[in-house]
């Protein structure tokens, strides 16, 4: 009973014989593989050793496969076909020829701050598949380490992030007051954040930045605030205030979307208004992406989360 081989061919020694093979002589395989013919030979002396029996045997000025190399043809075969497919994967997808970008964000991200660009980034990269979770509130219910991107509202600073993850600021906006044109307050010059307290007000659900940051001004002034009319979105908040349930809450850039609500708006506490930053949670520069990389740079943020600020 023969020994067993006591190592396994490696990937250069099979590549090295199926171009022997394929090409029927050690000249011709030297100049594909750009090596010289006695590092060809050499190898193939070792492949030999390895397997314990002879693969080719000189037959002209080339080489023909003996039965035991015959036998090995089809692996060596496959494991090339496997090799060029892995090249050629390699190549797609840093060329951004294939790829997925996974992102989650707030429902105010993702309804007007995110679209236009997405529809840039799969305009410039067609076959990059792009998977949006928006709306989300709770990120607790989420695995976060599965998405490439996090795009989140400030006043929810207590996201638990994957220790490989970090926060970036990304965009500001501002929120404003809004209420009916036929509003008790629509012909007032001045309005503080107290006199709101007097009307009924609808507020976003719980969770929400835009909610969280308003309250931390009311809370700021050392006014407590009543919440009993909750919505969910900005769609239902725009709504439920041109309907006349109360006064809300609303961001400039969601408020540009929607003229047909006809909605009066102020800025409160006046004149400065309430400010808000949007963050975007990304990996360290280790953990991402090629496709992750293009869409950072697209929205202008490559140098900067590339320094880690």
């Amino acid at each position: 009973m023969s020994a067993m081989p006591l190592s396994t061919p490696s990937l250069e020694l099979l590549e090295t014989f199926w171009a022997v093979a394929e090409t029927g002589s050690v000249s011709a395989a030297a100049k594909r593989l750009h090596r010289s013919q006695p590092a060809i030979s050499e190898r193939l002396q070792r492949l030999n050793d390895i397997v314990g029996e002879v693969l080719y045997l000189p037959h002209g000025r080339g080489v023909r496969l003996t039965a035991a190399g015959e036998a090995y043809l089809a692996p060596a075969r496959r494991l090339q076909e496997l090799k060029n497919e892995v090249s050629d994967r390699l190549y797609r997808r840093s060329h951004l020829q294939e790829g997925v970008l996974k992102i989650a964000a707030t429902n105010t991200i993702a309804n007007y701050f995110l679209p236009s660009h997405l529809v840039e980034f799969r305009r410039r990269y067609p076959d990059i598949e792009i998977i949006l979770k928006g709306g989300i509130s709770d990120w607790t219910q989420y695995a976060l380490g599965d998405w490439d991107l996090l795009f989140i509202e400030e006043g929810s600073e207590d996201i638990p992030l994957p220790r490989y993850y970090q926060r970036h600021p990304w965009l500001q906006d501002e929120i404003l007051t809004i209420f009916p044109q036929d509003h008790a307050l629509a012909n007032r010059e001045t309005i503080g954040l107290a006199d709101l307290l007097a009307f009924p007000m609808v507020w976003r659900e719980d969770h929400s930045g835009v909610r969280a940051r308003v309250l931390q001004e009311f809370t700021r002034q050392g006014l407590d605030v009543p919440i009993r009319i909750e919505v969910n979105g900005v769609e239902a908040m725009g709504n439920a205030v041109a309907a006349g349930l109360g006064i809300g809450f609303i961001t400039s850039t969601a408020l540009r979307y929607r003229p047909d609500w006809a909605l009066c708006t102020r800025r409160l506490p006046a004149p400065q208004g309430i400010h808000w930053t949007l963050h975007l949670a990304v990996p360290e520069a280790p953990y991402r992406s090629h496709t992750l990389n293009a869409f950072l740079q697209q929205i202008g943020l490559e140098a900067h989360v590339s320094q880690g600020t």
